[in-house]
């Protein structure tokens, strides 16, 4: 089984991106082999214009619908769709979850591929292979997901851009698909980070377990980064705030030091002044 989590916020389902590819999905190969989770963060108050849709989308598709009537974060949001995908699994050690946001443009030629390469990986039952499925993520025509390490200065030759396979690496959370097993064995995702750094903690302590071993499929997708677009120095800040929290907190998990967080903020904020 590939279970596929959709979180979204503050958006209707037709302006969902993902949704589209993942019912392709779900259509093609069904509800005994694919499910999908909706795992909604939007605030209480937002209109979401179509509950009507929403409800036949559900309904239709026989998807679970998780309505938090607020902005938990990311990471409980994923631990939502996590503890769903395990207590409805047969068994664990064969079934994946797919973590996807409400701005990836993702294609049903990704989705296939995940897919195909899932049901390979299902066979096998064993904790110490493959664990961590993904894709080639661009954004702005540039190599981003997956990269050797996490580096606060781009460079394309740490970007992997070839398919294969790797051990210890770093990928995005977005389009990445997670055997139930190895996140059960490290906990999840650390709720402690709301936003920000997330996926890249989930390897490292994949990582710690001996269960970083990632599949890179011939697929690619464009990726939007929350931050990159145009805001207003007001907006910038606040989420300038959120990604510091997150970070500071990324360091003390994975033991870098102070010195190196700072130097990354300072990076970041500097970027940031110019931009705005």
């Amino acid at each position: 089984m590939l279970y596929v989590s959709i979180v979204i916020y503050n958006k209707i389902m037709s302006d969902v991106l993902t949704r589209y590819s993942a019912t392709r999905l779900l259509e093609r190969h069904g509800e005994e082999k694919t499910k999908i989770i909706i795992v909604d963060n939007s605030d209480e108050a937002y209109a979401k214009g179509d509950m009507e849709e929403l409800s036949k989308f559900v309904a239709t598709h026989g998807i679970a619908y998780i309505n938090n009537g607020k902005n938990l974060g990311l990471s409980k949001a994923y631990n939502k769709a996590i503890e769903w995908a395990v207590h409805d699994s047969h068994d664990i050690t064969s079934d994946f979850l797919m973590f996807l946001d409400d701005d990836t443009d993702l294609t049903y030629d990704y989705m296939r591929e995940i897919y195909k390469r899932h049901k390979e990986l299902a066979s096998e039952n064993d904790m110490t292979g493959t664990n961590v499925i993904t894709g080639i993520i661009e954004s702005g025509g540039k190599p981003m997901s997956p990269v050797k390490e996490f580096t606060f200065n781009y460079k394309v030759s740490n970007c992997i851009t070839e398919p294969g396979e790797y051990q210890d690496i770093c990928c995005i959370s977005s389009g990445m698909a997670v055997r139930l097993s190895a996140l059960e064995k490290v906990g999840g995702c650390d709720e402690t980070l709301f936003l920000d750094m997330i996926d890249y903690t989930l390897l490292y302590n994949l990582s710690k377990h001996d269960l970083n071993r990632v599949s890179v499929v011939n697929a690619r997708i464009e990726q939007s980064f929350s931050g990159r677009e145009k805001q207003s120095r007001e907006e910038a800040m606040k989420r300038y705030e959120i990604y510091k929290k997150d970070f500071l907190r990324y360091c003390e998990i994975t033991g870098k030091s102070k010195t190196y967080g700072d130097m990354h903020l300072l990076k970041r904020r500097i970027a940031m002044e110019i931009k705005n």
